[in-house]
């Protein structure tokens, strides 16, 4: 299975395979541990800063349809690593927000109107849908709009029972659990990305997506991405998936 594959166009969407979907909520607290302050990649210029603060991650999840359990089970996959970047401080110390549109069947033209629902609600990424069928739609929209988006097209990873016992602690009610740690990893991915960038920015997600996997220094939690990054800027994000690679595919400008 091609665990991440960057779907990229001109106006900066990425679609990286191998990564689910998410669960509407804000999670943020008092008591959130400080961050380290990322080292900015030499190689790379600093985007001029766009975020407001809070990283807005929408999802383009099947809620209703046959596919409704991978969906729900990509949201719990979501929220737990929203919660888990949290506890260690947020991004670039500020919150980490989820919202969703439902893909319903997964067909292109859902996930074309799902992309604008959330286009309009001003995320700063996208994540989903896990249907390789609706993929190209997806990347083709989200490129149209500017947003970087990480998506599912392989077959759902096995994981082990601790880390499925730690998706039904997101949602007690599942009964599927496929697709859950991609969408787990295609959140932090996203989280790295703005940390790498120092900034929420749409623009500065998309900059920084692709150096989240590509950089000499193994880490496989955010935690540990950002310890690494308190030295150096070369993490590579291996994740609940495992090694994750990354490719391009041009997608044709609108």
């Amino acid at each position: 299975m091609t665990h991440t594959a960057l779907l990229r166009a001109s106006t900066a969407a990425v679609l990286a395979a191998s990564l689910g979907l998410v669960l509407t909520g804000c999670f943020g607290g008092a008591d959130a541990a400080t961050p380290s302050s990322p080292t900015p990649i030499p190689t790379m210029a600093q985007p001029i800063p766009s975020g407001d603060g809070t990283l807005l991650i929408g999802l383009v999840v099947p809620l209703s349809g046959t596919e409704s359990a991978l969906g729900t089970a990509s949201l719990a996959g979501a929220e737990l690593a929203a919660r888990d970047i949290q506890q260690v401080g947020g991004v670039n110390g500020g919150p980490v927000h989820l919202v969703h549109a439902d893909a319903g069947d997964a067909s292109a033209s859902r996930a074309a109107e799902s992309v604008t629902a959330l286009d309009a609600r001003g995320v700063d990424a996208l994540v989903g849908p896990n249907a390789q069928g609706v993929t190209p739609a997806l990347a083709e929209a989200a490129a149209t709009s500017g947003i970087a988006a990480v998506g599912a097209t392989g077959e759902p990873i096995s994981v082990d029972e601790a880390f499925s016992a730690r998706l039904r602690s997101a949602d007690p009610t599942l009964t599927d659990t496929r697709y859950g740690a991609e969408s787990y990893d295609a959140v932090v991915m996203t989280a790295l990305a703005a940390a790498l960038a120092g900034d929420d920015g749409r623009t500065s997600v998309q900059q920084f997506l692709p150096a989240v996997t590509t950089g000499a220094v193994s880490c496989a939690t955010y935690g540990a991405c950002l310890d690494v990054l308190t030295t150096r800027s070369d993490i590579r994000y291996t994740g609940v998936t495992g090694q994750l690679s990354t490719g391009v595919v041009q997608v044709t400008d609108r």
